[in-house]
């Protein structure tokens, strides 16, 4: 008896296992994120206490450049275009010649990346002047130097990339998840070991970074092994699968570069502004991007394979189900972070950033001014990656590439006509996200004109989050009328995480009393099982 009953029960569990499967990668995603942007943290810490205004500037200018080349070349490919691709091979079976294309695309990209790099190190003072607007030259100067320290770890970053979009194709989310925070643990050595505000140990620093980037490909590498070894250098254009993927990436690449473009353009008006701005738009840039990259960038690259996995196999139900619990369960994660990063800002920058007398509070007001703007960021940037791999699963890709140029062409023009009228810091991150608004905008418009791919049932939930987060920021603004003015770093923590706490309490409470079902779901995923392990314990021994 007992026997028949323990196939009952697993015959449900196996007609459920994609789902706990994506439910289970996505959670290792998220941890693994979590600790990579938690390093990243402490990196701006870091930075803030060995390198002084000038050199703050010049530290964080120096990477925007290499980024921009990395984000042209390589970043969106491997990961948007390559992961997809692997996955239609793995369901189709065709592999061998799917790794063909491959293996050409990844040989040209690299030999382009490396006379990039090349074009880099010789121009790199000339390219610094044409970004930075500032009227500090010596800040150029720096950046410029420190720069060429950092243009070869574009290589090796481009091949850990390379590695992780292959595992991610494979599904292999545990061996990709970990990687960034290793890098970013060899970057807070080289910073905590080389920095120091002087030219040469600014140079020294960024070779410390690139050799940080050099253990980050070889981890990768190992943990790959088994499924990179299928690559073969190949300079063949005439491969089909190598034409088709091209097609695909190209557009992609742009799209990636386009992110980069954005973020050159912020920190090129940031330097209008007083010394220490764009040290200040960075602070603020990497809070934000904190839940997005967690969160929104976790659950999407789970998404991905799958998704393009049920579209090969024209599962178009199954693929609007993911797609929706995708956005909803991203946005329910991410909506109450905005939130609380919007009403404790202050708190939020002081207490991240905030450990010795070289972060000011004048600093921490004006990255916390910063904040306010990217806040609906957090929430719109979610939503744009999650539609942006949906593209990439059905392979459409000049789409999101159409609609990231208009959003870029929105954000210049709102940031000229913003600081030319003299309204001061934030307007620059306020024209950013209105900018992600009208990206998003077109990108749903035009992505649910298929029904039977868009995304369904997102009108209620959204009604009912919009009621959880005004009840949660409510709460949180009686909270700061009360007389509490820590003083001391350990309780100015303690009195944040409080206030954080409280936020949160509110905001799931009443996605509790909504009958919520992304607060449901996440109680069976997870804690459900561990209640019922529980329960059981004492009847077995019964």
């Amino acid at each position: 008896m007992s026997n028949t009953e323990g196939s009952k029960a697993v015959k449900p569990q196996s007609g459920n296992k994609p789902a706990k499967s994506i439910a289970f990668s996505t959670v290792i995603m998220i941890i693994g994120l979590f600790f990579s942007k938690g390093s990243s943290f402490l990196r701006n810490i870091l930075v803030a206490h060995f390198f002084n205004g000038t050199y703050r500037d010049a530290f964080i200018a120096a990477f925007l450049i290499p980024d921009f080349f990395f984000a042209l070349l390589v970043g969106g490919s491997i990961q948007s275009a390559i992961t997809p691709t692997l996955s239609r091979a793995i369901e189709q079976k065709t592999l061998k010649k799917t790794w063909k294309g491959v293996s050409v695309f990844v040989t040209w990209m690299s030999l382009i990346l490396l006379g990039a790099i090349a074009f880099g190190e010789i121009f790199s003072n000339s390219l610094y002047k044409i970004f930075y607007q500032g009227d500090n030259p010596e800040v150029v100067r720096l950046a410029g130097n420190m720069a060429r320290s950092l243009y070869p770890q574009i290589f090796f970053m481009m091949l850990a990339a390379l590695c992780i979009g292959v595992l991610n194709a494979y599904k292999k989310f545990g061996s990709t998840a970990f990687g960034p925070t290793i890098y970013n643990v060899g970057v807070l050595i080289a910073i905590g070991f080389l920095g120091a505000s002087n030219p040469s140990s600014l140079y020294m620093t960024g070779v410390g970074i690139m050799a940080a980037a050099m253990l980050f490909f070889i981890y990768q590498l190992y943990m790959g092994r088994r499924e990179v070894v299928h690559y073969k250098p190949s300079l063949d254009t005439k491969d089909p699968e190598f034409r088709k993927l091209f097609k695909l990436a190209v557009p992609i690449l742009i799209s990636a570069s386009i992110v980069q473009l954005n973020i050159l353009l912020l920190n090129s008006f940031a330097s209008r502004f007083d010394e220490g701005s764009i040290y200040a738009l960075n602070n603020a840039s990497t809070l934000w991007q904190l839940p997005y990259g967690i969160f929104a960038v976790g659950i999407g690259n789970v998404m991905l394979p799958s998704l393009a996995t049920f579209f090969s196999a024209k599962k178009y139900k199954e693929s609007s189900e993911l797609l929706s619990s995708s956005i909803k369960n991203a946005l329910f994660l991410t909506i109450p972070c905005a939130g609380i990063f919007l009403i404790l800002r202050f708190d939020l920058v002081k207490a991240v950033y905030q450990w010795g007398s070289s972060y000011t509070d004048e600093n921490a007001h004006l990255a916390a001014m910063f904040l306010i703007g990217y806040c609906a960021s957090i929430v719109i940037q979610s939503v744009i990656f999650i539609l942006n791999q949906a593209f990439y699963a059905i392979e459409n890709t000049k789409f999101p590439l159409f609609a990231g140029i208009v959003s870029m062409a929105v954000n210049f023009t709102l940031c000229y006509v913003f600081v030319e009228t003299g309204m001061g810091p934030m307007s620059i991150t306020i024209a950013y996200s209105i900018s992600c608004a009208v990206r998003l905008a077109l990108l749903a418009m035009v992505y649910s004109r298929n029904k039977r791919l868009a995304p369904k049932k997102l009108r209620l939930f959204l009604v009912k989050s919009v009621i959880c987060l005004l009840v949660m920021m409510a709460g949180l603004f009686l909270i700061s009328y009360l007389p509490v003015a820590p003083q001391r770093k350990i309780f100015h923590l303690a009195w944040f995480c409080i206030q954080s706490f409280l936020g949160f309490g509110l905001y799931f409470a009443t996605a509790f009393l909504l009958r919520m079902e992304e607060l449901q779901a996440a109680y069976n995923k997870y804690l459900s099982r561990f209640f019922h392990r529980r329960k059981a314990a004492p009847a077995k021994r019964k």
